[in-house]
């Protein structure tokens, strides 16, 4: 081999490296397999970026055009919770947990109860004598179900059930008991004394609800509010008082109380706190049975 040769070759080598070296660098693209009615992408190196495109024809157009109805990008982050990058594509039913919507129903609560002689007052009645720092309910949920509008996470319609107990304190030297088909309040004297009377009940409570809530951060907790009606179911209605600084006693059964109420509730929080306020629409006694007042409660409420 003379040198002229050996000169060539060498030269020929010194060009190709560039090329070869430019291949090696280059990184694995993706790749799309059509088999049958399956398309299987194999990811390459780096992001994926995947684009969906319908063909839509604009009114007064012959000509359709491609219009792209959807983008996603496939991260290169490993996440422990998906196992393909599929889970990024609108069509997958599996929906994100940081984006999903949460109800409000279920969990307890507590607060003030009052009487009030009307309608969204928030005074206290004069036909019923009540103090207001012992006059207190309590309650949890048993039941909580929701439809959410349009796989919005905003939006949402809930419905649960609860159930708890509600008890007035009456003040003064009075008690509330029957007297010739109605529920009247008696006041004490010189022989009689009354003290600590109460009127308590127990209820279930179905409340219907719209709910708009935001989450603040990707992970983060969510800010609520929710507004509607909830029907109330009563029972173990009874009326007590302490005689002459004796033991409890109980004066009265029923107290032609209604045994269902129709109230208006409004919620409001962030994260697992919240507060309520709840008002009852029509009398809490029967017409013409009993003082014309309507309950309301207020109070805070944890939920889970």
């Amino acid at each position: 081999m003379n040198s002229k040769t050996i000169l060539a070759g060498a030269l020929l080598m010194l060009m190709s490296l560039p090329i070869l070296a430019q291949q090696a660098e280059t990184p694995r693209k993706a790749t799309v397999e059509a088999r049958g009615d399956s398309v299987v992408i194999r990811k390459g190196e780096g992001d994926l970026r995947i684009r969906i495109y319908e063909e839509q024809t604009e009114e007064g157009e012959e000509k359709p055009e491609e219009v792209e109805i959807y983008e996603g990008i496939f991260l290169e982050e490993v996440d422990a919770r998906s196992n393909a990058f599929l889970d990024a594509l609108p069509f997958i039913p599996k929906k994100k947990k940081e984006n999903a919507y949460e109800p409000h129903n279920s969990g307890l609560f507590v607060g003030f109860a009052r009487m009030t002689d009307h309608f969204m007052g928030f005074g206290s009645s004069y036909d019923f004598p009540q103090d207001l720092s012992c006059s207190w309910e309590f309650g949890f949920n048993f039941l909580s179900a929701y439809h959410n509008f349009k796989k919005n996470p905003h939006w949402g319609l809930n419905i649960g059930a609860s159930w708890g107990y509600r008890s007035f304190h009456i003040g003064g030297n009075v008690a509330l008991v029957k007297e010739d088909g109605q529920s009247v309040f008696s006041a004490g004297d010189a022989d009689t004394n009354y003290g600590q009377s109460r009127l308590r009940h127990f209820f279930f409570r179905i409340p219907i609800t719209i709910e708009w809530q935001q989450r603040l951060s990707t992970r983060g907790r969510l800010v609520f509010f929710n507004l509607g009606p909830e029907i109330e179911i009563r029972h173990g209605v009874k009326s007590f008082t302490h005689i002459n600084g004796g033991k409890k006693t109980r004066i009265g059964k029923g107290m032609y109380v209604n045994p269902v109420g129709v109230s208006l509730l409004a919620q409001a929080g962030y994260g697992n706190l919240g507060f309520y306020l709840r008002y009852n629409t029509y009398s809490f006694f029967q017409k013409g049975k009993g003082p014309d007042v309507e309950p309301l409660s207020f109070g805070i409420a944890w939920y889970w």
